[in-house]
């Protein structure tokens, strides 16, 4: 009976017309960490306020395509202002409750850190130079708590609303890796679809039967929705709703190209996002003690050169000693006037900047592993 149901919806959603670009809400990241440590980052693309009580957030677990209602949680009566984004955390708060796995708090800051050590031997774990490393300490499971703060383990201060406080009543936000997770308009899935707006993972595929892993996994064969902290990339302006890349039985997979990973329990870009969508100075990380804070872009001595510069040609060629994923042009105080991504498979690109008024602008060159490298171009 369900596999006839999604069939039908299969059908149906092959004739829906997706979102355009910059017009509709999407997830902007996704964290899956220790217990409880798990959130979902909505971001505004628009120029328009938008009522987040209109959507909700789904869950199918195991390769459901039917979600019981317990799976859903309409999200919470605030606006979303443009370009700006919602933080969602699970609401386990309480540190005395280790009753189940159901319980244990999201961290806030005061977990007890000390040199990480060994399961098994026990023996201090240092990096490649030696140096001890330090994090999180636990006790049969459970994670330890201070009375040092330390902002950088602290997922709570982090929310703009907590929510399935009740498993019982709503699990949605307890995704553990192998559960596609979908933002939805209204509060149920419709019977053809047409309100699906962002999907992580895939509806109808429980990757621990299909590839044998408790995830999704990247081309390399890395966990993607498990134990770890993503991004979506800032050239994604819109959501992942094709039913042949969300639907399992249409064809759909998931490997995480809209996605950049970072570690377990990763925190720090929770807050703000960039994207192509917005203009002007963006951030990627946020502090709740200080606010946003710059890219995290490394600048970097990768060479490259413009030419010809000063250019009254319309035309820009440039060339680097390393391959290049993106070119961006800004002008003197920081609006981004434009950009193109090119993969990161060539080490000479060309440029048409005819429109491009006399004056003085900075081209931003995007290497692979997130190196920055700048250089000023003067227009004539």
């Amino acid at each position: 009976m369900k596999k006839t149901l999604l069939l039908s919806v299969v059908a149906l959603l092959l004739n829906v017309s997706l979102s355009a670009q910059c017009t509709e809400l999407f997830i902007s990241e996704y964290v899956e960490g220790y217990a409880n440590n798990k959130a979902i980052e909505i971001y505004n693309p628009t120029d328009q306020v938008i009522d987040l009580s209109q959507y909700s957030l789904v869950r199918f677990r195991n390769g459901q395509t039917n979600p019981e209602p317990e799976r859903y949680v309409q999200l919470p009566d605030d606006d979303i202002q443009p370009y700006d984004v919602y933080v969602i955390v699970i609401d386990q708060r309480d540190t005395s409750l280790w009753d189940s796995q159901f319980d244990k708090p999201a961290w806030n800051g005061f977990n007890l850190i000390d040199t990480l050590r060994d399961f098994i031997t026990m023996e201090p774990l240092t990096d490649s130079l030696g140096n001890f490393l330090f994090g999180p300490q636990y006790q049969d499971g459970n994670a330890l708590f201070g009375n040092e703060y330390n902002e950088e383990y602290d997922l709570q201060c982090k929310a703009d609303a907590f929510l399935c406080p009740t498993f019982e009543e709503s699990n949605a936000m307890y995704f553990n890796g192998n559960d596609a997770v979908a933002l939805i308009q209204g509060t149920v899935l419709s019977p053809t679809g047409d309100n699906l707006i962002d999907v992580i993972g895939v509806i109808g595929e429980d990757p621990e039967l299909t590839i044998g892993e408790p995830a999704w996994v990247d081309a390399n064969g890395f966990w993607v929705t498990r134990d770890r902290s993503i991004v979506r990339r800032p050239e994604v302006t819109e959501g992942r709703n094709a039913p042949t890349e969300v639907i399992a039985q249409a064809g759909g997979s998931f490997m995480g190209e809209e996605w950049i990973s970072y570690r377990k329990d990763n925190f720090s870009y929770l807050g703000v996002h960039t994207c192509d969508c917005a203009s002007g100075q963006q951030f990627d990380r946020f502090s709740c003690s200080t606010g946003p804070i710059a890219s995290t872009f490394e600048l970097s001595q990768v060479n490259f050169q413009i030419f010809p510069n000063p250019n009254a040609t319309g035309n820009l060629t440039i060339t680097a000693e390393a391959k290049i994923e993106r070119v961006d042009l800004f002008n003197v105080v920081g609006q981004q006037l434009g950009g193109e991504r090119f993969g990161g498979d060539v080490e000479q690109v060309n440029l048409d900047i005819s429109e491009l008024q006399r004056g003085i602008y900075l081209i931003h060159v995007v290497f692979e592993g997130r190196q920055l490298a700048i250089q000023k171009l003067v227009v004539e």
